[in-house]
């Protein structure tokens, strides 16, 4: 790596994962949150943290592939990743045209098959309101996939691996990427598998996206959708990959209002805006679940703490035998940190619709119709399709000063 502050060599015993969810165009805070921990928190530290596994499904899936090509220069993965959502408009994203709306209600009717895009028989995108051409160019072109490779031969990190939907089975499939090519852990579980793959551009852009809105991806013969949708546990594809330090960052707002409250009963009224509605099931599948899964994981840390205390590690030893017959894999405790928004990221951009829109006028009408219904300082649907440099640079700044109040549990986790 150039520069000054040295890459961690890989520690015995420690295995850190990095686990980045979704969903679009909300991943801007993640890139100002990591901006402060790959970026700013090593020259306190000495040296540039090692991530062993990166976790990553839905915008978070583009972000992992993102980091884990600059591996080997961190700092420089960081300033990039910032620089393009600063960089990005609606154009930059979407291609959205009468058209493409028409091809969409077509499908949804059943009078059409939906929007081909490569092959007549076998279409690599199919099923999208917006045209996500741009995005995918994006993607294909601003990650350094070379790089990537380079870095999984040489082993600059341990694992990558993505998350998507198979539409036709309905199972989640984490596609992992090693130097090993293989997937050195993992669980008996149907509905939750592992392939090992070379990753490129086709997995990241199917775990981001978002079903209805963006069109699904085909990897091989099958099409698959966000990864979201199904991964009840985010961490999961992380912990069964055997990591015991989890770097996690949120992209839900920790909304702390009972039911009964003035502004529960204006959200009640406005159950009739389908926008508003699709907002908060978007909440439901793509970031609300983490929360969850965290406490999950640390009521088992607990359980686990007390079964050494009071039983030693033999006892423990015999437990995780008979968990591993029965699940394929047994429990470790595991030490965890997260970041999570300070600010409901929903009302950041409610003011930026009704503030300045995006930059392109075909794109404010887009989201103002997808806002129309919902209170006017929440925005939840704009705030996953915003791709617009102004709000993604208050994203940024709002991840990098949460961060930032984080620093010494950011530096304990780093260190202990």
């Amino acid at each position: 790596m150039k520069g000054e502050i040295p890459l961690e060599e890989p520690r015995e015993g420690i295995r850190r994962a990095l686990v980045l969810s979704g969903g679009g165009a909300r991943g801007a805070y993640e890139a100002g949150v990591l901006q402060f921990v790959r970026g700013e928190l090593p020259q306190r530290l000495g040296f540039v943290p090692r991530i062993d596994i990166y976790s990553g499904t839905s915008v978070g899936a583009v972000h992992a592939c993102h980091l884990a090509a600059y591996s080997d220069d961190p700092p420089a993965g960081v300033r990039r990743l910032t620089q393009l959502w600063r960089d990005m408009s609606f154009s930059s994203v979407y291609r959205f045209g009468a058209s493409d709306a028409l091809s969409f209600t077509r499908t949804l009717l059943g009078f059409a098959t939906g929007m081909s895009v490569g092959s007549e028989t076998k279409a690599d995108r199919i099923h999208g309101l917006f045209n996500t051409e741009p995005l995918e160019k994006l993607v294909i072109d601003e990650i350094p996939w070379r790089r990537l490779r380079r870095n999984v031969r040489r082993g600059t990190f341990g694992t990558l691996c993505v998350a998507a939907t198979e539409i036709a089975s309905g199972r989640t499939v984490v596609f992992v990427d090693n130097r090993e090519r293989e997937v050195p852990s993992w669980t008996r579980d149907p509905q939750l598998v592992a392939r090992p793959s070379r990753i490129g551009p086709a997995h990241a852009l199917a775990s981001a996206a978002i079903p209805f809105l963006f069109p699904a991806v085909r990897v091989r013969d099958s099409y698959f959708c966000d990864g979201s949708l199904r991964l009840h546990t985010p961490l999961s594809p992380a912990l069964r990959l055997g990591s015991n330090r989890v770097l996690s960052i949120a992209l839900g707002h920790r909304d702390l209002s009972g039911a009964g409250d003035p502004v529960s009963e204006e959200r009640i009224e406005q159950f009739r805006s389908a926008g508003f509605l699709f907002g908060k099931v978007l909440n439901a599948f793509l970031i609300d679940r983490l929360e969850y899964d965290l406490g999950h994981m640390r009521v088992l840390n607990q359980v686990l703490r007390a079964s050494l205390e009071t039983a030693g590690e033999q006892h423990l030893e015999m437990l995780n035998a008979h968990v591993a017959r029965e699940r394929g894999l047994g429990f470790q405790i595991v030490e965890d940190c997260c970041v999570q928004p300070s600010e409901d990221i929903g009302a950041i951009a409610a003011r930026h619709l009704h503030a300045r829109g995006s930059r392109s006028w075909i794109g404010n009408l887009a989201l103002r119709v997808l806002a129309r219904g919902a209170p006017v300082d929440e925005a939840d649907l704009v705030s996953y399709l915003l791709f617009d440099g102004e709000y993604a640079a208050d994203l940024i700044e709002l991840g990098r000063s949460d961060a930032a109040a984080s620093e010494e549990r950011l530096a304990r986790f780093f260190t202990d």
